[in-house]
């Protein structure tokens, strides 16, 4: 076990480092220092309850027979959890509950509902406690997001893992079409400098971004955006028409693309990568770790994190991979890769089924 996964400091002091983090440019270099130091601990914690969630996730999509899924884990980005310290007063970073996060991308709804339904049924005899589930497929959030989220509690009577006792992991449930959405939108904002994902930048693009997700909800079935509730889908796909040619979204994906990918190497597969997406100078680097070099990966997405802080464009993060082909299909966002947006979108503006 990594040192990193070891816990250094006590409940309360994770809090105060949260509460000292919410502005962190008013911190003193040593109460900054200090305190992101607690914050790389307790996040580095989640990795081991991760691995857990995974093993179990893989087993019950098995059981259900299916086939074509993609299962991805990651630990939340650190300007991620800052600004949501910062957005949110009473938020304690103790309690976050999405700073270990993992993800299961499944064909289609019916897929989706099966595997909502093995966890919930099945939440009381669980050894980890199911806190709460969001669903935002029923509920679409304004913004267009969709899928469902399981929030768990990780449980351990196991002497050497108390450690990770209380630790809050996050599952994300999403149909193909619903990742496809998801990604693209991270895809814009890091390219034209936005903040999508929190609802913040042009209201015209947010409004497009929800014209999509209703759309695409229209393709699957299920329930639109709430300002879109009382709109036909021939309104709504007239609406998403003229957005798109107001905005010129076709030829502005068109500058979506990278000039390089580096990579340290082809010839691993399994292990950690760490991903390094400079939209400004349009590279997606990709360094490869083996399950052993896991304190070297992590080491290095520390220091990833503190040289590109002050970058808006530039995004780092430590995911756990199966191979590059999976690598990719689980993060197109980091390879710039909008190719499947704008076939679903182009798709559905033709009214396909």
């Amino acid at each position: 076990m990594s040192p990193f996964e070891k816990r250094q400091y006590s409940g309360k002091q994770i809090i105060k480092a949260g509460d000292m983090l919410r502005d962190v440019n008013e911190l003193t270099p040593e109460e900054r220092e200090w305190a992101l130091g607690v914050l790389d601990n307790f996040r580095a914690l989640h990795a081991m309850p991760l691995n857990t969630f995974q093993a179990t996730l893989r087993q019950r999509i098995a059981r259900l027979g299916i086939s074509d899924f993609i299962v991805a884990q990651r630990i939340k980005r650190k300007p991620t959890i800052l600004d949501k310290l910062y957005r949110y007063a009473d938020m304690q970073l103790k309690r976050m509950h999405d700073i270990g996060g993992i993800r299961a991308i499944l064909p289609s709804l019916k897929e989706l509902e099966a595997l909502r339904k093995q966890y919930v049924e099945s939440s009381g005899r669980l050894s980890h406690r199911l806190v709460r589930v969001d669903d935002y497929i029923s509920q679409p959030k304004d913004s267009g997001y969709r899928g469902v989220h399981l929030v768990f509690s990780y449980h351990t009577t196991h002497p050497d893992k108390q450690d990770y006792e209380g630790l809050r992991i996050e599952m994300q449930l999403r149909t193909r079409l619903q990742h496809i959405w998801a990604t693209a939108v991270e895809i814009f904002e890091a390219f034209m400098g936005e903040n999508f994902k929190s609802s913040r930048g042009s209201q015209d693009w947010l409004d497009f971004f929800a014209l999509v997700a209703s759309a695409f909800a229209y393709k699957e079935k299920q329930a639109v955006v709430p300002a879109h509730a009382g709109m036909s889908q021939e309104e709504l796909l007239r609406r998403l028409q003229e957005k798109m040619e107001s905005l010129q979204v076709l030829k502005v994906m068109q500058s979506f693309t990278l000039t390089d990918t580096l990579s340290s190497t082809h010839k691993r597969t399994k292990g950690h990568a760490l991903l390094i997406f400079d939209a400004e100078e349009k590279l997606s680097t990709v360094r490869h770790y083996t399950p052993a070099e896991y304190e070297e990966a992590y080491s290095a997405y520390i220091r990833a994190e503190e040289e590109n802080r002050n970058r808006q464009r530039c995004q780092v993060v430590l995911v756990k991979m199966d191979s590059i082909q999976q690598l990719e299909k689980a993060y197109p966002n980091y390879f710039a890769n909008i190719r499947l947006f704008r076939t679903h979108l182009l798709q559905v503006l033709k009214g396909s089924r």
